[in-house]
């Protein structure tokens, strides 16, 4: 990965402002609307052919005046970050707030509560993939969610990584409480319960690093380093900032929950307070964040999906935010832009539930002795054709052992199913016959 060009420093930008005292900078404003309207940094302008005919010194000067203007200062013990609050990104917040704060009625458009289940099941379990592929996690998204399906003991250390962040983020959403405080001993458990087994070192499982020897190198280059974090010794007392941060309001000016959010992401990531495993802890950490806020419905949404698919832009994000003064608004532009996606994607999903819906309540009502997962296990089991075993139809649906092994058995003995012995367990294999008027 190449790294971004840093942009002019503040004595550089100080000495050019004074050699020319008589600059008109209204020559310079449509260009600094151009800039800040997608908050561009300075190695994005330095390539971008629009100002190519402009002195890019002079006309940075004019933008770091101009968002030191605007800048909110969130202090962490002494690294301070930038954050400007762009019509971009306010857009975005009130977007995002009424289409995942409270308006989506999960009850109203899924009609059923196990389809919300089947739905949160498989949410966590994109996330935990797609959060493990990005720390280099090498296994296929079918291959982990058949796994995570069938409850089978991961193979692999990549298998491990998903299972872990599988079971942290049930972990997360089964304890987390309305408001709950961020501590450092909170943090790592959340590390030690997503790293375990995973580490080759247990010791180091919840436990903040002791030495500097932590670096993050270029996925495509082990040799070249992208980020030093910071000195060892700091960690304890920048960790109690960052939970300060997040625990308090500040006096001076408010920050929206997600922007909040998104600033304990990077500056876990930027600490780097553990040997390994500190970007899927950063990203639980956000989910964590939110849903003590009232998001529940965020954990519907695979956000690490949409980032696993701009891994070059999630890195530049974190990069341009720590060569150009910590500005942070770099790094929640880009997560911003991987929230909306997912949550398009999750709308997409809801859309076609509606209309699989209705499909699910005509099989009921032409036979009221299949319940609600019963006839949407068959509509699906009917276009997939492929075995299904009681474990991953209480994965599927979240429910009991034994519910789902009584609605396998109820719909073998109605017809719609033929139970077959495979290995040590039962398999249930669709009888396309009896099912051809379901789908």
């Amino acid at each position: 990965m190449r790294l971004p060009n840093k942009p002019p420093t503040q004595i550089q930008i100080q000495e050019l402002l004074l050699a020319k005292p008589s600059i008109n900078f209204e020559e310079l404003r449509p260009y600094l609307e151009i800039i800040n309207n997608d908050y561009m940094h300075w190695d994005e302008v330095g390539i971008d052919g629009r100002f190519s005919t402009v002195d890019l010194k002079l006309l940075w000067a004019f933008i770091e005046v101009n968002r030191a203007f605007s800048a909110r200062n969130i202090k962490l013990n002494g690294i301070a970050l930038r954050y400007v609050q762009t019509p971009f990104i306010e857009k975005m917040l009130h977007d995002l707030d009424m289409r995942i704060g409270g308006n989506i009625k999960l009850k109203g458009q899924m009609l059923e509560p196990p389809l919300q289940n089947k739905y949160l099941v498989n949410s966590l379990m994109e996330e935990a993939i797609a959060s493990s592929q990005l720390e280099g996690a090498a296994t296929s998204r079918i291959v982990a969610k058949k796994m995570l399906r069938e409850n089978r003991k991961p193979q692999t250390h990549s298998e491990k990584m998903i299972v872990n962040n599988y079971l942290t983020m049930r972990y997360i959403k089964e304890h987390t409480a309305q408001n709950q405080e961020l501590t450092p001993e909170l943090i790592k458990e959340i590390h030690r319960q997503i790293t375990k087994d995973t580490l080759g070192n247990t010791e180091f499982e919840g436990m903040f690093r002791t030495d500097n020897e932590v670096k993050v190198y270029a996925r495509d280059d082990p040799f070249q380093v992208l980020h030093n974090p910071p000195d060892y010794g700091l960690i304890d007392v920048l960790i109690r900032q960052v939970c300060n941060f997040v625990n308090t309001d500040s006096d001076s000016y408010y920050l929206h929950p997600f922007v909040k959010a998104m600033v304990l992401h990077y500056m876990v990531g930027y600490i780097h307070p553990f040997n390994d495993g500190n970007g899927r802890t950063a990203r639980a950490l956000f989910y964590w964040y939110l849903i003590t806020r009232g998001y529940d419905y965020l954990e519907y949404i695979a956000v690490s999906t949409a980032i696993n698919k701009a891994k070059g832009q999630y890195a530049r994000a974190y990069l341009f935010t720590e060569t150009d003064n910590n500005d942070i608004t770099y790094f929640i532009k880009f997560n911003l832009r991987a929230l909306n996606i997912a949550v398009k994607s999750f709308e997409t999903y809801v859309a076609k539930t509606r209309e699989e819906n209705i499909k699910i309540f005509d099989s009921i009502r032409h036979n009221p002795k299949l319940n609600f997962r019963q006839a949407d296990i068959l509509l699906n089991m009917s276009k997939n054709e492929r075995a299904l075993t009681i474990v991953e139809m209480q994965k599927i649906y979240n429910t009991a052992y034994q519910t789902a092994r009584v609605d396998l058995l109820d719909l073998e003995k109605q017809g719609y199913l033929h139970k077959v012995f495979r290995g040590k367990q039962f398999v249930f294999i669709v009888n396309k016959k009896k099912c051809l008027g379901l789908v």
